[in-house]
């Protein structure tokens, strides 16, 4: 009874009441601020190339590499937009495998771009993809005692002499699970113990693991023209018809270096890497005298293009330097130099790409260390887990190589070595098959 008095008293307050709670409940919320985007706000996606460095005064100018192909390894940047590509996709590592660390770039101004080297012409010949890397056959037990090897880093397999065939039947087995087509062992005279590892791994190897040489007689201490010229013969006489002697279309290959270091009759050599046009005569006398209708295919060492008057290739031995890191990134202007004097002398003319997982030489500049190399100032590039080896690949794939020259399978003392190894195990084998089965499958 009170509350109907109530209500009955205050019933028009109450309906007020009602009405004011409805609207209250329904009335639109005011809408929150937008917030202004600025690029402070936007995602950054991570950079996917370096600012490239400049090159030796002696070579040319090194520029940024064409579009990057994929890392081997998996990285943790954002992925960027998708861009046109000259080569496969390339399958990622295994897990087991660390991801490489982006090395740090100095602060450089930026180059101008590189074209891809220009293609081969319609009369270049079919070459079969191939990888091939240098193989150094003169290591004794004592050599790892001495020091000079790199950065303190042994072999996994142990200390060995390397005219052991078990040895190099072991290297061999460990190349071809890293997608190596054969080695480019480094000989130094008829006789001498590299000629006899030489014929000791072309005798080892089986089908598709086929061999050749780098010839260094020329560089050895005492030797003559005439001496080039026999020891020329002596290769193409005794190994040049085995059937595990490297081949490209049908023609056996021999690789050279330190071109300018070609001795004349008397032995004179020049001092200078620079006169080139001495170092062509002497070449093309020897030409000549060994090879006269090109019977075989010559690949020169050589960051002048005038080698090949005499020579039917070019290859960089050294791509990286203490003075200008990142001068692989000239591989793009040295093919053009190939495929340019291809096209201007009708002539077939080879270009290897070289690719390098490292370099430390830094042990070498002790006294007890000196051998036949041209002294330069020693350095070390750090191999950054892999994630150098990959800059080196992408360089280079782009620019359609006839076959790829790895520097090396087992150069201890300038430390690009791909043998297993205490520090690394085999993860650059392991790493030279994915990229080789990229090169093969373009």
């Amino acid at each position: 009874m009170q509350a109907k008095s109530f209500i009955k008293r205050h019933g028009w307050f109450l309906g007020l009441l009602v009405v004011w709670l409805a609207l209250l409940r329904y009335a639109p919320s005011k809408p929150a601020p937008t917030p202004t985007m600025g690029v402070e706000n936007l995602p950054v996606a991570a950079s996917v190339s370096e600012t490239p460095t400049h090159s030796p005064s002696s070579t040319p100018t090194a520029s940024p590499s064409p579009t990057s192909t994929p890392s081997p390894l998996p990285t943790a940047t954002a992925t960027p937009p998708p861009t046109a590509t000259h080569m496969p996709t390339l399958t990622p590592a295994p897990t087991t495998m660390p991801s490489p660390t982006q090395p740090s770039t100095p602060t450089q101004l930026p180059l101008p771009a590189v074209p891809l080297a220009p293609t081969p012409g319609s009369g270049h010949p079919s070459i079969q993809p191939a990888v091939l890397a240098n193989y150094l056959p003169w290591y004794d037990p004592g050599t790892w005692a001495t020091g000079c090897t790199s950065s303190g880093d042994q072999p996994r397999d142990g200390a060995y002499n390397s005219d052991d065939p078990t040895v190099i039947a072991r290297h061999i087995a460990q190349a071809q699970s890293a997608g190596l087509d054969g080695f480019a062992v480094h000989w130094l005279a008829p006789g001498n113990r590299t000629d006899t590892n030489l014929g000791t791994v072309l005798n080892l190897s089986p089908d598709g693991f086929n061999s050749t040489v780098m010839f260094l007689y020329h560089i050895v201490p005492g030797a003559n023209q005439q001496g080039v010229i026999n020891s020329l013969r002596h290769i193409i006489e005794n190994y040049g018809e085995h059937p595990r002697f490297f081949r490209a279309a049908g023609k056996p290959v021999i690789m050279f270096s330190d071109m300018y270091r070609v001795p004349d009759a008397n032995g004179r050599r020049s001092s200078s890497d620079q006169d080139v046009s001495t170092a062509v005569a002497r070449w093309t006398e020897i030409r000549q005298a060994v090879d006269p209708n090109h019977a075989a295919w010559w690949i020169a060492e050589g960051l002048q293009a005038a080698y090949l008057a005499v020579f039917d290739g070019l290859y960089i031995y050294k791509i990286d330097h203490a003075c200008c890191p990142s001068a692989y990134q000239g591989a793009a202007r040295w093919a053009g130099w190939v495929r340019d004097w291809e096209q201007q002398s009708s002539q077939p003319k080879l270009w290897v790409g070289t690719v390098m997982p490292g370099w430390n030489d830094l042990n070498s500049a002790q006294a007890q260390c000196a051998d036949l190399r041209v002294s330069s100032a020693t350095f070390s590039r750090d191999r950054a887990e892999g994630a150098y080896y990959a800059k080196t690949w992408e360089a280079v794939l782009p620019t359609q190589p006839d076959f790829i020259l790895v520097h090396s399978f087992n150069e201890w003392v300038e430390g690009s070595y791909l043998e297993p190894s205490a520090a690394f195990g085999e993860m650059y084998l392991q790493l030279t098959a994915q990229w080789a089965a990229q090169f093969k499958n373009r």
